[in-house]
């Protein structure tokens, strides 16, 4: 019976010594005695729920907004991930691609336009992994009073930053109104100097941002919106649908690293702030929330109700149905038209492997 006894007693203490050894190799102290065991094991227990870290870059945007009150409302720590932000100036898709490659940030936003661009350059290995916004049903094209058809365009100056979502649209509404680029003289401006130069009477027409549509429309009222979003549907022949979602993007290193605080980001995102944005009795509070946080150094802020029109055009999606709308056929065919569109550009040399970069499997 002793020899059981004492036998026992080693076989115990080699199994703690076993168990010290293995937390000593996670950095954890170990001190001997019921107490030292009652600590490890609680710091064991916290490291093991402890929430994943994220590192996001965002922008002065509504669906930066969301990402804001989901923070503010500690969804995003119930879920599992901690979030850290860092924000980036209006237009600056390819610094935020840049930062994503060099790994100053785990995942953000940008149009799809600048997500193509930047899979195309063939050095960040670029994945789709959710849809924060359709921002594209705000796109329009503005222009000045004399100008009240697609076919007065010809031969004026439109202005439009190069190689940019804005661009795109315009293309493709000349295209659909039996036009092409070649029959206008593109004006390559940053969206602020375009806006600037429409409302001085510069250019004749302009692809405004979401939100620089609302202040020249207020600046120089005697301006019209040429064409719209629902302007694809009409016209001759068949409806067309234009689609140019943002895109929440990450790297494949941040998918096999930290795939779990990827899906708590997700699903904290469009199934806390977007439902709470789209539910009927927390909306007023939310739009308030997402216009406070885009005013927040702007100098020219938008007010609630140029905010609430911006978000009632635009389209903000649950998991299920973002997952829905990127399995579509039509989802991968918009990409593929826009990456044709900057071939024929020679802003891309090669076509991006788009089955690769989009990925469903974290909503």
């Amino acid at each position: 019976m002793t020899k059981n006894r004492s036998r026992d007693k080693m076989t115990g203490r080699r199994q703690f010594l076993k168990f010290g050894a293995a937390g000593a190799t996670c950095g954890t102290l170990l001190v001997t005695g019921s107490a030292g065991i009652g600590a490890f094991v609680a710091d064991h227990a916290r490291a093991q729920t402890a929430p994943a870290q994220l590192t996001i870059g965002v922008l002065r945007a509504p669906a930066s907004g969301i990402i804001s009150l989901t923070q503010q409302n500690g969804w995003f720590k119930q879920a599992g991930v901690e979030l850290k932000e860092e924000l980036f100036a209006a237009a600056a898709g390819p610094k935020i691609i840049q930062a994503l490659g060099g790994g100053a940030i785990g995942l953000s936003f940008v149009n799809s336009t600048a997500a193509l661009l930047g899979l195309a350059g063939g050095a960040i290995p670029l994945r789709f992994i959710s849809i924060p916004t359709d921002p594209s049903r705000n796109f329009c094209i503005l222009s000045a009073s004399g100008i009240d058809t697609m076919a007065k365009l010809a031969g004026r100056k439109v202005a439009a930053p190069a190689g940019t979502a804005l661009h795109y649209y315009l293309a493709r509404a000349l295209a659909r109104s039996g036009m092409a680029m070649k029959d206008v003289e593109l004006v390559n401006l940053p969206a602020a100097d375009a806006q600037s130069a429409f409302v001085s009477g510069r250019v004749d027409a302009l692809v405004p941002t979401v939100n620089g549509r609302y202040y020249v429309l207020n600046a120089k009222k005697d301006s019209r919106e040429l064409f719209a979003y629902d302007d694809f549907a009409k016209g001759p022949g068949k409806p067309e649908v234009f689609l140019n979602y943002d895109l929440f993007v990450t790297t494949q290193e941040v998918i096999d690293r930290n795939r779990a605080a990827l899906k708590a980001f997700l699903a904290a995102y469009h199934d806390k702030g977007v439902v709470y944005l789209l539910d009927p009795k927390t909306r007023d509070a939310a739009t308030k929330a997402i216009t406070d946080y885009v005013n927040a150094e702007q100098k020219v802020p938008t007010d609630l109700a140029i905010m609430s029109q911006i978000l009632t055009t635009s389209r903000f999606y649950d998991a299920k149905t973002t997952k829905a709308l990127m399995t579509k056929d039509d989802f991968r065919a918009s990409l593929e038209t826009q990456v044709k569109f900057f071939m024929d550009l020679k802003q891309m040399q090669s076509a991006p492997d788009i089955s690769k970069a989009v990925v469903t499997d974290l909503l």
